[in-house]
């Protein structure tokens, strides 16, 4: 499916983008601040929070670059249409249990092209947000990199195909692309990889933490 028509995934990204963001702002009221913060050009971590299965298209079809999100492997096996999604969006598989190696170096040679990697420093769908301390593969992937650590909030969608709402709902959805966290600000930290993701949560936690009675 990422070749559809004998085009390529990045290609296809291209292509498709601006029907998406159509359908998206219409369906889903979505609303998009602070595009201006994303690199235009080399290396790109980006690190969202993560509610439902609909935040990694909605937040690549609202980045104004291409890019290639790390999905467990359990994902996979699922449905054939599940299936077909991850191979469209070149999802890189990462081994929830195991040594993450193979997703890394993939990772790493995305960024090394100038690419854009996506994470979600929870690690999985969550019900609610603040519960889980983030992982620390995207503030990793931007040190051994020097690419920027851009924080993406999403709120809205834990609404719909969300482990508390597995149906899919309409639902308002707004995204916040912040300004960069750069890794060498860290240099002199004893715990540079802590302390960078400390400051993602805390950028995202600014953005969620209004909503959280929210039912």
């Amino acid at each position: 499916m990422a070749d559809l028509f004998g085009l390529g995934s990045r290609t296809m990204h291209r292509v498709l983008r601006f029907p998406n963001r159509f359908t998206a702002r219409v369906y889903f009221d979505l609303s998009v601040t602070g595009r201006d913060n994303m690199p235009v050009m080399g290396p790109v971590v980006v690190a969202a929070n993560h509610f439902s299965h609909l935040d990694p298209p909605l937040i690549i079809s609202n980045l104004e670059r291409y890019a290639r999100f790390l999905a467990v492997d359990d994902l996979y096996g699922r449905s054939r249409a599940f299936d077909l999604a991850l191979d469209f969006f070149k999802a890189i598989p990462l081994d929830r249990d195991g040594y993450p190696i193979r997703a890394m170096r993939e990772a790493i040679g995305h960024l090394d092209d100038g690419e854009v990697v996506g994470l979600f420093p929870e690690g999985r769908r969550v019900e609610s947000w603040g519960g889980d301390e983030p992982k620390r593969g995207a503030a990793w992937l931007a040190w051994m990199t020097g690419a920027p650590l851009i924080p993406i909030t999403i709120h809205g969608t834990r609404h719909s195909l969300s482990p508390g709402e597995k149906g899919f709902h309409r639902t308002a959805v707004h995204i916040w692309i912040d300004e960069p966290i750069w890794w060498y600000d860290y240099v002199s930290s004893v715990d540079p990889l802590g302390e960078m993701m400390g400051d993602w949560y805390k950028v995202v936690d600014n953005h969620l933490a209004p909503w959280q009675d929210e039912r």
